[in-house]
């Protein structure tokens, strides 16, 4: 793949950052919000516009070391793709609610810590539930992440 190729996508992808990125309504909302509160963004730009620019600036300016750092460098461009199509589908409170935050999880290969998470939130919102209908949530929605 040439480089102008891959500059190309990843301009895509800043553009895309550009447009899912949260509004300082979307913020102020997510903070007086219980249920996204903990994750609610604290910063003026979040971490994948910060780095989908960083990437897109590094491979424009032929700023890399051969096919082994521009295959790095497109890993990270998918995973910021995949997590932004996903806030583009749900928004930013559904994204830092529970089920964002499994999703973030279990994209970071911690299915056993995105279980835990979802049966102590319900524990904690006095819902019972068991170690299994835990897991089939959370097996459930890692499905779904693989078929979008």
């Amino acid at each position: 793949m040439k480089t102008k190729d891959i500059e190309q996508k990843l301009k895509l992808l800043v553009k895309l950052c550009t447009e899912t990125e949260p509004t300082l309504d979307d913020i102020k909302n997510m903070r007086e919000d219980t249920e996204t509160v903990t994750g609610a963004v604290d910063e003026l730009f979040t971490e994948d516009m910060i780095q989908a620019r960083q990437i897109y600036n590094q491979v424009r300016d032929g700023d890399f070391d051969g096919s082994v750092e521009i295959t790095g460098i497109m890993r990270r461009a998918n995973h910021i793709w995949k997590q932004r199509n996903h806030i583009k589908d749900v928004g930013w409170k559904e994204f830092y609610s529970i089920e964002g935050t499994i999703v973030d999880l279990l994209r970071q290969n911690q299915k056993i810590n995105a279980i835990k998470l979802y049966r102590q939130a319900k524990i904690d919102r006095g819902e019972e539930i068991g170690l299994k209908e835990a897991k089939e949530y959370v097996d459930a929605l890692a499905q779904k992440l693989i078929t979008k």
